[in-house]
């Protein structure tokens, strides 16, 4: 049976693996990503804006005075709203890529720290050794999903590049999108460090229990000489 420590140990892992699972499936299904307010300009020198909210899969958005679009934009996909082979495109894809192969690590970690909780065998790939691959594969994939969005949206111009392909109006020049960052995006970040924190459960108690092992085989030498008279 296993000690309580260890029990107790592999619960808390498990627990922030399970948060982590929790959170990454949030942020897979929420649309709160992106908040962003592009201006629009006319042949005429008018001038407006629009605005768009979306996540990974759905968005929608509206417009403010912009010339030749009115007030509501229909509902969106946002990879039918990107260019075929666009660099925009890609990187959003690679974005949900990540977040899934996260998503899976986060699994086999849970599974990994809850199976320990109550079994005595862990000293294969599915011990400690496993909850740090996976583990750190789901945190390494989070990171770059974090990285990868921000460079999507700043960089690429995302959000122009998808409400000029879902306007369609060539007569009218989106620029300057100004963009916010919702709660869906954000809570990739303690998702990813309830995996380190998995990590370093699991390394403590590893630790912990070899120096008690060590202690326990240290040689007879050490011992008082009146122990060693007997």
């Amino acid at each position: 049976m296993p000690t309580i420590r260890k029990t107790m140990m592999f619960l808390g892992g498990s627990l922030a693996n399970g948060g982590s699972l929790i959170m990454i499936c949030a942020v897979l299904a929420t649309k709160e990503w992106v908040n962003s307010v592009i201006t629009c300009e006319g042949s005429a020198n008018q001038t407006g804006s629009v605005t768009l909210e979306y996540g990974l899969f759905e968005g929608k958005g509206k417009s403010t005075f912009c010339p030749n679009i009115g007030v509501d934009i229909k509902p969106f996909k946002v990879l039918e709203s990107l260019e075929h082979f666009g660099p925009s495109k890609s990187l959003h894809i690679t974005v949900i890529t990540c977040l899934c192969l996260g998503l899976l690590g986060s699994i086999c970690s849970f599974g990994i720290t809850l199976y320990n909780s109550f079994s005595s065998p862990y000293e294969t790939y599915l011990g400690p050794i496993g909850v740090y691959v996976c583990s750190s594969v789901s945190a390494i994939f989070i990171f770059f999903s974090i990285v990868l969005f921000v460079v999507n949206t700043e960089v690429y111009h995302l959000s122009v590049e998808m409400a000029d392909n879902q306007i369609g109006i060539q007569s009218v020049i989106l620029s300057d999108a100004k963009n916010s960052v919702g709660y869906s995006y954000y809570l990739m970040i303690p998702a990813f460090f309830c995996n380190l924190f998995a990590i370093i459960i699991v390394y403590v108690y590893q630790h912990a229990n070899y120096t008690q092992r060590k202690e326990q085989q240290r040689p007879t030498e050490d011992a008082p000489k009146d122990i060693l008279m007997y």
